[in-house]
């Protein structure tokens, strides 16, 4: 005798069977594609890997191969060292016709201010007579003066 339990999954069982068949095929294709893609990547490293090591046995590897690998390379850094060695003695010059045009308008702007600010404290003069200029005002501290303490 059956229950009426057993009848609704004696029903769903051919449903539920062919619905984790379709996910069991939906993951075999996944992996399959990721481990063609694995393989593939894998591969066009090792056809690098045979174009490097081809490059490489081709190269002369001896001694006087050796050699002249050692002489261009010690030709072309004389060259940049001279090359270096021309651009710090330009320096030097370089750097002092940088600091003099960037700073002349400032220096000369500086030397009419200086100007009109010794004029406004020098004595004047008015019908041969010297006008006196008010002193600056002091400026008096807002704090009480500091006193000594003896001990």
């Amino acid at each position: 005798m059956e229950t009426a339990q057993v009848k609704i999954e004696k029903a769903r069982g051919p449903r539920r069977l062919a619905a984790l068949q379709a996910r069991f095929d939906a993951l075999e294709v996944d992996a399959r594609e990721r481990l063609r893609k694995a393989l593939g990547a894998g591969h066009q490293r090792l056809t690098e890997l045979d174009e490097a090591l081809a490059k490489v046995s081709r190269e002369d590897w001896s001694m006087d191969g050796v050699r002249k690998r050692f002489d261009a390379l010690r030709s072309r850094a004389e060259q940049i060292r001279a090359n270096a060695m021309k651009r710090m003695t330009e320096m030097p010059g370089t750097a002092v016709s940088r600091l003099t045009n960037g700073t002349r308008v400032p220096v000369q702007n500086l030397a009419k201010e200086l100007d009109r600010l010794a004029k406004l404290l020098e004595p004047r003069v008015e019908a041969g007579r010297a006008v006196e200029v008010p002193a600056a005002p002091e400026f008096k501290s807002a704090r009480a003066p500091k006193q000594k303490v003896e001990a």
